[in-house]
């Protein structure tokens, strides 16, 4: 499973606040299934929730909303193109602990499928660019 990993740099990478202190984000596979092809290339799909805490966070929700749908539309884009997907996909939880700090839990439905080669290495399909952020269209200012 990459996007997991994948989740952690690019939400690092947008939250400058949150980079400054990493051991503030912890990431969690969970409800994980495993579901097999049953074809030759004996291919399977991840499907998993993966959770997100963010402990002590003092930035803005929209911009860590606007981090999190950018990450899905690169990784999981077709969540986004269909509506009962996109309307349960990404949940969260905030505890205001100040009214400058929370802390935010996110959760989102994940898939990642695995093919076999006919050699027998394993592929993964479809990996987004090595800068998941450049795909994501942030102000300037």
């Amino acid at each position: 499973m990459n996007k997991p990993e994948r989740f952690r740099v690019a939400l690092l990478a947008a939250l400058p606040d949150l980079a400054n202190d990493p051991q503030r984000l912890s990431i969690f596979v969970e409800k994980g299934k495993l579901v097999a092809t049953g074809t030759e290339n004996a291919g399977w799909q991840y499907s998993y929730q993966l959770t997100a805490i963010l402990q002590d966070f003092a930035g803005d929700m929209d911009g860590l909303a606007k981090a999190v749908i950018a990450w899905v539309a690169v990784e999981q884009p077709d969540m986004l193109k269909n509506p009962a997907q996109a309307e349960r996909g990404i949940r969260f939880e905030c505890e205001l602990m100040t009214s400058e700090l929370a802390d935010v839990v996110i959760e989102i439905d994940l898939t990642e499928a695995i093919y076999a080669n006919n050699d027998g290495t394993l592929n993964h399909p479809a990996e987004p660019p090595a800068d998941p952020t450049s795909a994501w269209l942030w102000p300037t200012t």
